[in-house]
């Protein structure tokens, strides 16, 4: 998994791991851990305006 300290929105691609698409750090081509992959997800949301669910 990923150890970096920040990962942004324009550094994560999605790689396919078998018949899962995983997001992957760009610089250092590891797996985004469960915390990141969370703060992923509301950056996305966030950037398609659309209203958080809480």
């Amino acid at each position: 998994m990923c150890e970096c300290p920040r990962v942004h929105l324009y550094e994560v691609e999605f790689k396919l791991a078998g018949m899962v698409v995983v997001p992957t750090h760009k610089n250092c081509g590891s797996a985004l851990g469960p915390k990141q992959a969370e703060q992923l997800q509301k950056d996305l949301v966030k950037s398609w305006g659309f209203e958080p669910d809480e």
